[in-house]
């Protein structure tokens, strides 16, 4: 995966159902369209906990070529969460690009490089793992590098000057990095844009 790959925080986006996703599209059918356009997706723990061996299969089979999907942790780490990353971790193999932990708990309580042998993101109001790290709209983001961004702004100048630092933090061995959108509404149409300004820039 080489540069700069645009994401969002789930692809079930609710608001983008008449916008993003055709009207008459099943849910089932919806990672096949998304992936065609982005090539990563964070996916939230409520969503992943749930997964059975067909929903892990449908979703290897909904996606081609090269796609990353990084698993999204609330708090803390348990046996049971950790159980189900594995099971899932060996069917994916290296379609599991990454563990991204949503947490403000103190960092002794916190893996510090990887879960499984996947690696590390921590988003945090107030902690940060060693190594690299940076601070997009009050977050700190440590670990493995990664963006993710909770209120994507609407200028496009603006958009651009996020993914300018983002980039430019980036470790100099860095073969790529994902950046997410999250947040309780995510545009889709926003999403697209901040796309198309990554390419521009070169990204």
């Amino acid at each position: 995966m080489d540069n700069l790959q645009i994401g969002t925080f789930g692809w079930q986006v609710p608001e983008g159902q008449g916008d993003f996703y055709p009207d008459d599209m099943p849910p089932e059918w919806q990672l096949d369209y998304y992936s065609n356009l982005f090539r990563v997706v964070l996916v939230p723990e409520e969503q992943w906990l749930q997964w059975d061996k067909e929903a892990i299969e449908a979703c290897i089979d909904a996606v081609e070529g090269e796609f990353g999907f990084y698993l999204g942790v609330n708090h803390l780490l348990s046996k049971a969460k950790e159980a189900q990353l594995l099971v899932i971790k060996d069917a994916f193999g290296s379609l599991l690009k990454g563990v991204v932990i949503f947490s403000d708990a103190p960092i002794a309580d916190l893996p510090q490089t990887a879960v499984q042998n996947v690696p590390v993101t921590l988003v945090s109001k107030v902690e940060a793992l060693a190594g690299w790290q940076i601070e997009i709209n009050g977050l700190k983001i440590s670990g493995q590098p990664m963006g993710f961004c909770a209120d994507l702004p609407a200028d496009g100048k603006q958009q651009a000057a996020m993914l300018k630092n983002f980039m430019q933090s980036m470790p100099d061995n860095s073969a790529g990095a994902a950046f997410f959108i999250g947040g309780d509404s995510i545009n889709m149409k926003l999403v697209s844009n901040l796309k198309v300004v990554g390419e521009f820039l070169g990204y």
